[in-house]
C-alpha cells in the first residue's frame, strides 16, 4: 500500500524491487486504484535500470488478477482501509 511518500513507492521501490522481485503489488489509496507488476526486466548489469515488463491497473473493489501461480486478489478490503 503507498504511504506518504507516494514517489518513494512508484519510483526508486519499484525499480529496486524489479531488479529481484517477480510480482510487485501495490495498492494507491491516492488514485483508488491497485496495480500488479510483473515480469521484472534488467537490461544489463545496472539494477537501477530494472523495470517491470507488465503493469495491471484495476479500481478497488475489483480483482486484481496475478500471474500464475499467484491467486487472485481481491481488492474490495482495501475500499475501507
Amino acid at each position: 500500500m503507498t504511504f506518504t511518500n507516494h514517489w518513494t513507492d512508484t519510483g526508486p521501490k519499484l525499480r529496486t524491487y524489479a531488479a529481484g522481485i517477480p510480482v510487485y503489488v501495490l495498492v494507491d489509496r491516492h488514485t483508488g486504484t491497485a496495480h500488479c507488476y510483473s515480469d521484472p526486466v534488467l537490461p544489463g548489469d545496472d539494477p537501477t535500470e530494472a523495470y517491470y515488463g507488465s503493469d495491471v491497473k484495476v479500481d478497488l473493489g475489483d480483482p486484481l488478477p496475478h500471474p500464475a501461480p499467484y491467486p487472485t486478489l481481491d481488492t474490495a478490503p482495501f475500499l475501507t482501509a
